[in-house]
């Protein structure tokens, strides 16, 4: 009897430490609630057999790879959003009060007034949404939402882990892509999600 509860506790202990990998993966997709799944299916294998464990945490890793539009391990990256067509000129707009809500991350909660020449995201002491110099995801410069051919535009602009709209698409680096209000995007990861609001 001591032989197989000592088998099942290391067995749980090698699936915990291997249900690891997918938990840090899935954290680093802004999915911290499958990160918890993954860990406590792959203990759960180990305390079964440790080879189930294996199977569970690929399985688990290989399942949740290159969706939701974060930046992908085979380098490959989500279909560009269209953005607008002609020349691009921004403007100021005086007209529209519009506003940006955090919905995730360390400013949610948080709603920001875009003026009528817009506004910058990123770690830059300049950004009127500015994240904390620690941010890894954000970029020093990262997006802008600017007014062009009249309507709300967002700009990624040349950020390293991408700007992308709510449905995963990624923004191309400095052309300005239009917002509706009520529209979500993310920066890097859904960590850092936002929405356009009516002020």
């Amino acid at each position: 009897m001591p032989n197989i509860l000592y088998s099942v506790i290391l067995g749980g202990i090698i699936g915990a430490l291997l249900g690891l990998i997918p938990f840090f993966l899935n954290r680093a997709r802004g999915k911290p609630g499958l990160a918890l799944l993954a860990l406590a299916c792959c203990a759960a294998g180990g305390a079964i057999a440790w080879w189930l464990s294996i199977l569970v945490a690929v399985g688990f890793a290989v399942g949740t790879a290159g969706k939701d539009g974060a930046p992908r391990s085979s380098g490959k990256d989500p279909p560009m959003a269209t953005p607008l067509s002609g020349p691009i000129e921004y403007e100021f707009n005086y007209t529209r009060h519009l506003g940006l809500a955090c919905l995730s991350g360390p400013l949610k909660g948080q709603v920001y007034s875009i003026g009528s020449g817009g506004l910058i995201i990123g770690r830059d002491y300049d950004c009127a949404v500015r994240y904390d110099s620690a941010a890894s995801e954000i970029s020093r410069h990262h997006c802008s939402l600017r007014w062009c051919q009249g309507q709300a535009t967002l700009v990624d602009l040349g950020s390293r882990r991408g700007s992308y709209l709510s449905d995963g698409r990624k923004l191309p680096p400095n052309r300005p892509v239009p917002i509706p209000v009520g529209g979500k995007f993310y920066l890097g990861s859904r960590e850092n999600t936002f929405r356009l609001i009516r002020m």
